[in-house]
């Protein structure tokens, strides 16, 4: 019996325990001897233990973890599934948007407005980066825009906010706004504009605006020694193309003057930028090179 296997040892047991009537046949004692194989199999298998679930052992630091993460991640999910934004790509520069109080707002290309679901319920705050012109009707709230740079306060006036790497300005060609900067503020009336250079600077620059204020309204850029790398950029912006310089120096060209934005002629664009920076522009593809 020792040397048997288990397939054997269940033949043994099966036919020494064999009390039924004796089969007319080997089919008939075969298929009797399979029935009662299975029937061991399936006992066998049912009496085998349960496997234990593994505990986790949950240590009371990523508990407290757990509830951080979660405390600190809460105010920014929130915040987030409460927030509108409108983005502006490249090359569009008709991007309109009118706020549930009737405000009025046209976004420059490569910009983004940015503005809570409970607009007007509360408050009248909008985040910009990037530039949008504004004609704001009036409310009891007042309406606020806010930049990395600086913040803007109206009640109801028409004024343009631009916001991006380079520089901070509002100008007002309606009404009144006023500009806060850390502990600083302008109060600005029509035909006046603020400028902020960098976010360090500590003090708020007036100057008059123009006859075309702001330039990319009325399909201009107004150049007071404005820097060639500026106007580049605004360029890239407003067609959706690339300008790289061959020498760095080149972005510190001052211009002046009037460069009118064609709709559908770059080429006249990029001909009267060569003329008042004195530089060639070679173009490849769509992108092109100042020489």
């Amino acid at each position: 019996m020792n040397k048997l296997n288990n397939k054997d040892k269940k033949l043994w047991d099966i036919c020494a325990n064999n009390t039924h009537t004796p089969a007319r046949s080997k089919d008939e004692v075969w298929m009797r001897l399979e029935q009662q194989i299975d029937i061991l199999d399936q006992t066998a298998f049912n009496n085998k233990p349960l496997v234990k679930p593994i505990a986790i052992n949950w240590q009371p630091r990523f508990i407290y973890a757990f509830l951080l993460a979660f405390l600190l991640l809460m105010p920014t999910t929130i915040r987030y599934l409460n927030t509108k934004k409108v983005v502006s790509e490249f090359g569009v520069t008709d991007k309109n948007i009118i706020l549930s109080d009737g405000t009025n707002i046209q976004l420059n290309a490569g910009s983004t407005l940015s503005y809570s679901k409970d607009y007007n319920i509360k408050n009248r705050k909008v985040f910009l980066d990037g530039e949008a012109y504004f004609d704001v009707t009036k409310s009891q709230f007042p309406f606020i825009v806010s930049t990395d740079y600086a913040q803007v306060t109206v009640l109801g006036t028409k004024f343009n906010v631009r916001s991006r790497s380079d520089g901070f300005e509002t100008g007002v060609n309606e009404g009144s706004v006023e500009v806060k900067k850390d502990n600083e503020s302008k109060v600005l009336v029509k035909g006046q504009r603020v400028l902020i250079h960098s976010k360090s600077q500590s003090t708020i620059e007036l100057s008059p605006t123009n006859d075309f204020y702001p330039g990319w309204l009325n399909n201009k850029i107004v150049c007071d020694n404005t820097s060639l790398e500026t106007i580049c950029k605004e360029i890239e912006r407003t067609y959706n193309i690339k300008i790289l310089f061959k020498d760095i120096s080149q972005k510190k060209i001052s211009i002046s003057g009037i460069i009118n934005l064609y709709p559908n002629n770059l080429k006249s664009v990029v001909s009267s930028i060569s003329l008042l920076s004195q530089r060639e522009f070679k173009l490849k593809g769509d992108t092109y090179t100042v020489l």
